[in-house]
Order: structure tokens, then sequence, then C-alpha cells
């Protein structure tokens, strides 16, 4: 990644500006941080650039940093009195295994990697945040985190930045975090009381046998067929084993074997994830599909490892930091549309692993003003309407300015 300069403003240039005056005067370097991270993304556990742009440029606003948190992890401290509370606000940095089809000057120039689900600019959102929470430090009453987190795709970065130490020195008493929506109006806030997101689990599947010809397979163990009994019956599991009532789903997304047409393998590999919004519920999930998987390899003669990887809790936000925000919005934010979700979300967010250490809120920034803005998460072709992070970056600041 190309070294991107510092910001132009510096904090102090503000100091004698309202809010809304300093989000808008910051707006342009929040756009060019967005669009130079959109150009540049890199992966989960590889956010070595990205990293180090948030690490300078909170340095230049005069902020404490700490880097290489849980991998590439960054902690920026605004401490007004170390006797204050503590706010957390957060933000992820990683990008997904994706190739970038958009056509236009900011799109992607590494191959198969693309910032799909709004990461750039949760970043730069933060950044502007921190840039202007520092040129109203006086006004402050609280101490802020500026959390930067890695590894949000493979579900892995929150909870290794908790368990690297990032609350070892203070303990914040509320957190919060934004993600980008395209299906909502481009500046409007989604808010949702309880459950936000789902538990998500991602697994994987290896079936062995004894592989020969095709044209003999009683001699053989055909593992994609063993595999194929399998998914099918994993598959089952929602519709057949599962309450109804309580939300899940499970999706085989990757499946691999065999090098010939004429030639039965001896391994086949799949690989998927399950998301509920109910913890019960999500563990009969495990326990029937270790069944199953075991059971059926042992029926056809096969053997099968199953490897779990609990990814992420069910995201549940607090009652009274919602009702706390949706006020600050009301009051500060009088042109901006707040929009109650009526259901949650069956993607997994990690940020739940922050909320089960500190209460807290996830809000979705509405993105979509047209037929560019409105392709859904992890599409080749997903973009945001630029305009809408100046809403996100007011409502973060607010979040901190009126958090008493």
């Amino acid at each position: 990644m190309p070294k991107i300069t510092a910001p132009k403003v510096t904090a102090p240039e503000q100091e004698c500006m309202s809010l809304p005056d300093a989000v808008s005067a910051f707006m342009p370097e929040v756009i060019r941080l967005r669009r130079h991270l959109h150009q540049f993304p890199e992966l989960s556990g590889h956010e070595i650039h990205t990293a180090q742009l948030v690490a300078e440029t909170c340095a230049t606003l005069g902020l404490a940093v700490r880097k290489n948190i849980g991998g590439h992890g960054v902690l920026a401290t605004l401490i007004v009195d170390h006797k204050l509370p503590w706010t957390a606000l957060r933000a992820d940095m990683d990008a997904l295994p994706l190739q970038d089809s958009k056509d236009n000057d900011y799109h992607s120039s590494v191959a198969q990697v693309a910032h799909a689900c709004g990461h750039d600019a949760h970043t730069a959102m933060l950044l502007g945040a921190a840039h202007v929470l520092s040129s109203m430090k006086n006004q402050l009453h609280t101490n802020v985190a500026f959390i930067f987190q890695p590894a949000e795709e493979t579900c892995a970065g929150a909870a290794s930045m908790l368990a690297d130490g990032l609350f070892a020195e203070f303990q914040p008493q509320s957190i919060y975090a934004f993600h980008v929506y395209p299906y909502l109006p481009s500046g409007s806030i989604g808010l949702r009381e309880g459950v936000m997101c789902a538990a998500a689990d991602m697994f994987d599947v290896e079936i062995s046998g004894h592989g020969g010809h095709a044209a003999r397979p009683h001699e053989c163990t055909d593992v994609i067929l063993v595999a194929s009994h399998i998914i099918q019956s994993l598959h089952h599991i929602v519709s057949r084993l599962i309450n109804p009532q309580y939300a899940a789903v499970l999706t085989v997304g990757q499946i691999h074997g065999g090098h010939a047409g004429n030639v039965i393998p001896e391994k086949v590999t799949f690989s998927g994830t399950f998301r509920s919004l109910n913890p019960e519920t999500h563990e009969q999930i495990r326990i029937k599909m270790d069944r199953i998987i075991r059971m059926t390899a042992e029926t056809w003669g096969t053997t099968a490892q199953f490897s779990l990887r609990r990814a992420t809790p069910v995201l549940s936000n607090d009652t009274r930091q919602l009702t706390h925000a949706r006020e600050i919005f009301e009051q500060h934010l009088p042109d901006v549309s707040l929009i109650d979700i009526a259901e949650p979300s069956m993607g997994g967010e990690d940020f739940a692993e922050f909320l089960k250490e500190v209460p807290g809120c996830l809000f979705r920034l509405g993105t979509g003003s047209g037929p560019e803005t409105r392709y859904p998460l992890h599409h080749p072709c997903f973009d945001i309407d630029e305009q809408a992070m100046q809403t996100g970056v007011h409502a973060l600041a607010l979040l901190a300015l009126r958090n008493t």
C-alpha cells in the first residue's frame, strides 16, 4: 500500500467550530481516506499498512497509540482526565477475498481482495470522529478509546484484541460501532433493541476412504457420494430437527474432491457455516451435526473429521445504551431519519465479543441512494453513498460528547 499523508487539517484549527461545522470541514479528508483504503484493501490478519495508516493518523492528532493488539489491532486513546469514565468507539479494518468488479477511480487495485463490506468506511469514519473529538477535547466529559479492529471477517479479531489486554488499563462504561447498510436510505441510522446479529460458527469436514477406478465402485468407498449424503442430511437439521420458532440457517459454501471424472478419490472436503439467534438452538445444531457426520461416514465405511470453529456469539444491543443513544440522536441529529429495524440479521458480527465485556450497541448506517449503492454486502460491485459517512462521523462524535 502506498504511503498516504496524514490529515492536512489539524485538530487545533477547529477548536472554535461547532460540532456540525467541524464534521463538515473534515469530510473531504474522510472521503479521501476511505477511497485510499478502498484502493488498497488488506485481508483479515494482514492489515499491516492499514494499521500503520491508522496509527500514524491518530498520532498526528496527539492521541496515545498502542499497536499490534491481537494481531494488527490499534488502540488510540484521548485522555481528558484519568478520573473520568471511558467511552469506546470501534471500527473494523479488514477486507474480503473477492474480486472488485466496480469501474471507478477508486476500485481495488489488489486482485481478489476488496472492501465489499464497508470496513474502509468504518475506519475512515472513526478516524474522522477521532479528529473531531480531538479538536473538542475541552467539551468531553469522558475519556475516549478508538478501537481499530483487525480480522472481523474471520470473526477472530475482537476476541484476539480482548485476549491481548485491550482493556488492561481501563474499562469502558459503554462501547459503540456502526456498520454500513445498503438497504437503508443514505444517511439514516438503523436501531434495534436486543438481538441484532446471529451467532455464527464455521465448520470443516473431511471424508476419507479408499479410492479407485470409477468402473469398479464396489472395490472403493465413494467419498463423494458419502459427502453428498452428509450435506443433504445437514440441510435437514434446520427444517426437521430444530423448533421452527427459532431462526437458524446452515450453508455449505465450499466443496473439494477428485482429480478426474473416471477416478473415485480417497478424500473429499467441504466447509460451511451455520447461524442462529438462540444459544440453545445453536448448541443443538452443533450436537446434531457431529452425530450426523460421524454416523453417516461410518455407515458407508468411511471416516470423517469434523472441526468446528465457534466464530461469534449472538450480538445483543444493550437496552439502556440504545435508549440513551436514541435520545442523543433525536436531540442532536433532528434531520437524520432513525429507523427501527424489525428483524435481526442472520449475519455474524464479532463486535458481539466486545458486548460480552462492555454494554453497548451496534447501529446500522444507511448508505443506499441508488442502484450503484444498493448492492448487498459482500457483492463484487458493493459501494456506498459516501455522503452518508457524514452522519456516521457526527453520530460517533456525539456518542462520546454526550455520554455522561
